[in-house]
């Protein structure tokens, strides 16, 4: 939604900020005693170079809890703000109720995981390979093993069928092709 500048009551704005210092901008609103919040999520690594730890659900973005009027100047001109997300002069801010819902979803645990959000492959389902050699292939999961967070797949190749045993989190779900 969009709020004019000039607007008297608190509300959530979309704050850009400057490129990985996010977490500057949540300490500096602490300091300045203006709410901010900036989800994080933790998601199984991609590759090895991923980050470790949970990492900003929005990169580049935090959500401040500001009245415009009276605190514009101290949120715009903080440390590690690039700026107030603006269209046509007016302010962008979110409603309460998507603040609230994804702090429901962290569970007390200060970040939303992915992985348990994630249902886990079964047996037959059509998957595709999103990471390393194998990358674009589509293949059937013939078993999921959570304990190791692999994947066994059926890919047909240019010589047949074979078994393949790959990490989870690089394959996902097959986009599945209307029915005409």
């Amino acid at each position: 939604m969009l709020i004019a500048p000039e607007y008297s009551t608190p509300a959530w704005l979309l704050v850009r900020s400057k490129p990985k210092s996010e977490r500057i901008v949540l300490t500096v609103m602490l300091g300045r005693e203006i709410d901010a919040y900036c989800p994080l999520v933790l998601e199984p690594p991609t590759h090895r170079r991923s980050p470790r730890g949970p990492v900003p659900l929005f990169p580049g973005y935090v959500f401040v809890h500001a009245t415009p009027a009276s605190q514009f100047a101290a949120v715009h001109y903080a440390t590690g703000v690039a700026g107030i997300v603006r269209f046509a002069g007016n302010l962008a801010a979110i409603d309460d109720s998507f603040v609230a819902m994804l702090r429901e979803r962290e569970a007390g645990q200060g970040h939303i995981s992915v992985a348990a959000a994630r249902r886990p492959f079964e047996p037959g389902m059509k998957v595709r390979v999103t990471d390393g050699p194998f990358r674009g292939l589509e293949g059937v999961v013939e078993r999921y093993m959570p304990a190791k967070d692999r994947i066994r797949l059926l890919l047909m190749l240019v010589v047949g069928t074979r078994r393949v045993e790959l990490e989870a989190a690089r394959v996902r779900r097959a986009a599945v092709a209307p029915d005409r």
